[in-house]
C-alpha cells in the first residue's frame, strides 16, 4: 500500500493545540546542556507559537500525511549578523511525529523552507543543529547544507568564573615556570669547570 503524501501549510491559530502537541515531541530529544538553552517546557509556548505564526518574517509550518499532523517547522527570515546586508531563512524547531518518521516528512519541511526562501527572495537557507542530534546533521548535510561556523554556548556565571580565574591561572603557571627554572640543575660542564678554578 502506497504511502500518503506528504503535505504542508502555514499554520494558523486554529493549529495552535495540534502544534504544542508536535512541540512537546522535543522533550525526547537532545540533551540536558541543549534543554537548558533551550528549554522546551515553556508554559507560554501556545502564545509564542500564535506570536510566531502573526509574525511577517516568520512562518510556522504544519506537515499533514494522511490528513494527519505528522511534523512542524518555524521558518525564519534572519539577518545573519549586525554587520551583514543579506537576509538567510532560518529553519529551527523542526520535529516530526512517531510513527511519521522516514516517510519524507523532514523533507517536506525543508522544501517549505525553500519555498519560504523563494517567496522573500532570499537566497540561503540555514539550519541550526544540536551536537548529539547526528541522523540530523546527516540528514542535512545529504541535502546539502554544510557546516560554516560552530557556535558555542557558555552560562554567564560560567563564563565570569572561568573568566576571573584565567587570568589568576596565567600568573600561577608563570610563577612556576620561573620557580623551575631556578631549580634546574647546574649541566655537567659548568659544574665541572666551577669545581676546577682555582680558589684564592
Amino acid at each position: 500500500m502506497p504511502r500518503p503524501p506528504v503535505l504542508t501549510r502555514a499554520a494558523s491559530a486554529a493549529d495552535v493545540d495540534v502544534l504544542v502537541g508536535l512541540w512537546n515531541e522535543l522533550r525526547q530529544v537532545g540533551g540536558r546542556a541543549e534543554r537548558a538553552v533551550n528549554p522546551v517546557a515553556l508554559p507560554d509556548i501556545g502564545e509564542r507559537l500564535l506570536q510566531a505564526i502573526a509574525s511577517p518574517d516568520c512562518r510556522v509550518v504544519l506537515a499533514c500525511a494522511g490528513g494527519e499532523p505528522a511534523g512542524m517547522a518555524v521558518l525564519r527570515a534572519v539577518q545573519p549578523d549586525a554587520l551583514s546586508d543579506s537576509r538567510l531563512v532560518q529553519i529551527s524547531h523542526v520535529v516530526v511525529a512517531p510513527g511519521k518518521r522516514r516517510r519524507g516528512v523532514g523533507h517536506a519541511l525543508v522544501t517549505a523552507a525553500a519555498d519560504f526562501a523563494d517567496d522573500a527572495g532570499i537566497e540561503h537557507v540555514v539550519a541550526g543543529l544540536y551536537p548529539s542530534l547526528r541522523d540530523a546533521s546527516r540528514f542535512y548535510a545529504r541535502l546539502g547544507f554544510a557546516p560554516v561556523m560552530v557556535q558555542r554556548v557558555a552560562p554567564v556565571a560560567i563564563l565570569r568564573r572561568r573568566l576571573s580565574s584565567d587570568g589568576g591561572s596565567q600568573r600561577v603557571d608563570d610563577l612556576v615556570r620561573r620557580r623551575n627554572r631556578l631549580r634546574r640543575p647546574v649541566p655537567a660542564q659548568r659544574a665541572t669547570a666551577a669545581m676546577t678554578e682555582p680558589v684564592d
